[in-house]
C-alpha cells in the first residue's frame, strides 16, 4: 500500500471507529432509558423505527452524487458536523417528542457517511484483497464499539442520562478527525465485477443479495433493540449489560479481519452465508437462555459471526458496483441493511407485547435462517465456478 493509500485508509477507519463509538450509548441504554420514562414496547420500537427509516432511503442518492462528482471528504464532513448537531440538541431535549425528531435528524444526516466510506475503502484497495480492506476498516469500528460500551455501562451507573453527552462527544471527535481526510480516488476492478461477463453476478444474484441483507436485517434490528432490555429483566446492571455487548465487540476485531481473509480466499457468498446461519442460531438462545452469566460467551460467538456478516455483505456490494458505482451499490447495500434493522424494532416491539420477548427472539432466528436460504443456490453456483476456475 502506498504511503498516502496508507494514510486515508487510517483515517476512513479512524472516522469509523468514532462514528460506531457514538452508536453504542443510545443502541445500549436508549430503550432503557425510554422504558424507564414509561414507553411501552412498541412505542419503544416504533421510535427505533422511525428514527431509522427515513435515513435508508438517502443513501443510494448520496453514493450515486459521490460516484459521479466523486467530492467525497466535503459530504462525509458535513454529514458527520450536521449529526453532531443533531445530538447537541437530543442531549438537550426534555421530552420524548423532541427526542425522536432529533434522533430521526442524527440517522438521517449520517447517510453521507456509510456508504461513502465502504467506496472509499473500496477504491483504496485498488482491486487486491478488497475484503481484507474492508476488514481492516470495519475492525475500527469494532474497537470503537466496544471501548465504548464499557464507557457507556460505567458513566451510565450514576445516570441513564450521561449516554447523550457521551454520544456527542465521539460523534464530534469524528467530524473533527474527517477535516483530515485526504482525497480518494480508485482505478482497480473488483473480483465479482470481473466476473460479471462470465454470469457469476447477474442482476438476480443482485436482486437476492440485496433481499438477503433486507430480510436477516429485520432480525438484526429485533435482537439488538431488546436485548439490553431483556437482559435488564434478567436482573443485569446497566454495567454487566455493557460488559456482554463490549465483549462481543471485542472478538469482532479480529473475526473481522478474518471475515475479510475469508472473503477474499473462499468469496463473500459462503462467507455472508455462514454469519446469517450463525446469527440466526444466536438469536434463538437469546429467546431461551435465562442464565446472565452464559450471554458472555453467546455475545462472544456473536461477536465473531457479526463479524463475517458484515465484512462479506460490505465486499460483495463494493464488487458488484465495480469501479464506477461503488458507492451506488454500498447506498444500495445500506439501504437494505437500514430498512431492515428500522423495521425490525417495532416489529419486534409488537411481538414482544403480545407473544412476550422470547417469541421476539425465536421470530428473528427464523428471518435470519430465511435470509440464508434465499443466497444458498447463489453460494452453490458460486463454489462450483471457483473450483472449476482453479
Amino acid at each position: 500500500m502506498k504511503p498516502r493509500s496508507n494514510h486515508a485508509l487510517l483515517t476512513i477507519s479512524l472516522i469509523g471507529g468514532l462514528v460506531w463509538a457514538s452508536f453504542a450509548p443510545l443502541s445500549l441504554l436508549f430503550g432503557v432509558y425510554l422504558r424507564f420514562r414509561g414507553l411501552s414496547y412498541a412505542s419503544i420500537g416504533l421510535l427505533m423505527t422511525t428514527s431509522s427509516f427515513l435515513s435508508p432511503f438517502l443513501q443510494p442518492m448520496f453514493g450515486a452524487i459521490a460516484d459521479k462528482y466523486r467530492n467525497r471528504k466535503a459530504i462525509v464532513s458535513i454529514s458527520l458536523l450536521l449529526r453532531s448537531l443533531a445530538y447537541l440538541l437530543l442531549m438537550l431535549s426534555t421530552d420524548v417528542v423532541s427526542m425522536a425528531i432529533c434522533y430521526v435528524a442524527a440517522g438521517l444526516f449520517l447517510t453521507g457517511f456509510m456508504p461513502l466510506a465502504q467506496s472509499m475503502v473500496a477504491d483504496l484497495s485498488e482491486g487486491n484483497r478488497l475484503g481484507v480492506y474492508m476488514g481492516r476498516y470495519r475492525l475500527f469500528g469494532s474497537i470503537g464499539w466496544a471501548a465504548a460500551c464499557i464507557l457507556t455501562g460505567l458513566l451510565a451507573r450514576s445516570s441513564l442520562w450521561n449516554i447523550f453527552p457521551l454520544a456527542l462527544a465521539f460523534s464530534t471527535v469524528s467530524f473533527l478527525v474527517s477535516l483530515f481526510l485526504p482525497s480518494v480516488e480508485g482505478t482497480g476492478e473488483s473480483p465479482l465485477s470481473s466476473t460479471q461477463h462470465k454470469g457469476v453476478s447477474s442482476v438476480r444474484l443482485t436482486a437476492c443479495f440485496i433481499a438477503s441483507i433486507l430480510i436477516s436485517g429485520v432480525g438484526m434490528g429485533a435482537t439488538s433493540s431488546f436485548l439490553t432490555i431483556s437482559l435488564s429483566q434478567l436482573g443485569s446492571d446497566p454495567f454487566f449489560t455493557s460488559l456482554v455487548i463490549a465483549i462481543g465487540a471485542l472478538l469482532e476485531v479480529p473475526a473481522m479481519y478474518l471475515g475479510g481473509w475469508l472473503s477474499d480466499r473462499i468469496g463473500g457468498l459462503p462467507v455472508l452465508v455462514f454469519g446469517e446461519v450463525g446469527l440466526g442460531m444466536i438469536y434463538w438462545l437469546y429467546g431461551t437462555v435465562e442464565n446472565l452469566y452464559s450471554y458472555l460467551l453467546i455475545q462472544s460467538v456473536r461477536g465473531v459471526l457479526y463479524a463475517l456478516y458484515t465484512v462479506s455483505g460490505m465486499s460483495i456490494s463494493s464488487s458488484l458496483g465495480g469501479t464506477r458505482r461503488r458507492g451506488l451499490y454500498a447506498g444500495f447495500y445500506n439501504l437494505s441493511l437500514q430498512l431492515g434493522t428500522a423495521f425490525g424494532p417495532y416489529l419486534g416491539g409488537l411481538v414482544s407485547d403480545y407473544r412476550g420477548l422470547w417469541a421476539m427472539f425465536v421470530l428473528s432466528s427464523a428471518f435470519s435462517w430465511a435470509s440464508a436460504i434465499l443466497l444458498t443456490p447463489w453460494m452453490t453456483i458460486f463454489l462450483k465456478r471457483k473450483t472449476q476456475a482453479s
